[in-house]
């Protein structure tokens, strides 16, 4: 171990290479938000689940050939960081982001546990609640996942659509997914408790 001494890295001992996230100030980052919530709802960006993600046989390879054309950077990659936005009857109900939209929308249909199926399992954990009239007070891992959360996760491979928008930026990615949320209301699902 060397005997240099531990330093809380303010800005006068960053090293000489380090790039920063974001180098744009605020104003400057949130400047085209509504421009880039009007193409997240434009309704031609609006997806069936089923049809691009969920038939059987229907997995990662299929699901980035079908979003080709939707999806520039998808003729050079295998996925693509960004957001995505659940719809349901025509009304948005859900937005997320990911560092893999494609792998992350599998996971909400497919996942088999809490961890990667989380919309499934906070739908799940209230439909518990309506179904035996008490709140489940238990670990994620005791909600009985295949009863409570699976119906949900049917409900969105078969029913809902998606609408995806990529977004490279980090800062940007975390900053719209609050402002989309906010401006379309989706409180119910989207709200950013922290543990």
């Amino acid at each position: 171990m060397s005997n240099a001494n531990p330093k809380v890295k303010l800005q006068k001992y960053w090293p000489p290479n380090f790039l920063p996230d974001e180098t744009r100030e605020f104003k400057e980052i949130i400047e085209n938000f509504p421009a880039m919530l009007a193409k997240l709802k434009n309704k031609s960006r609006v997806i069936s689940i089923y049809e691009n993600f969920g038939k059987i046989g229907v997995g990662k390879a299929t699901s980035h050939n079908s979003l080709k054309r939707l999806i520039p950077q998808l003729e050079q990659f295998e996925d693509f960081k960004g957001i995505y936005l659940f719809w349901l009857d025509d009304e948005p109900f859900y937005t997320g982001i990911s560092r893999g939209v494609i792998k992350r929308i599998h996971q909400h249909i497919k996942g088999s546990n809490h961890f990667s199926s989380s919309l499934s399992y906070t739908m799940g954990r209230e439909f518990h609640n309506e179904v035996l009239g008490i709140k489940h007070t238990g670990t994620r891992k005791e909600l009985d996942f295949d009863k409570f959360s699976g119906p949900f996760k049917k409900i969105l491979r078969e029913d809902c659509q998606v609408s995806l928008l990529p977004i490279e930026g980090s800062t940007e990615l975390y900053l719209f997914e609050v402002y989309v949320a906010i401006q379309l209301k989706l409180h119910y699902y989207n709200r950013f408790i922290t543990h």
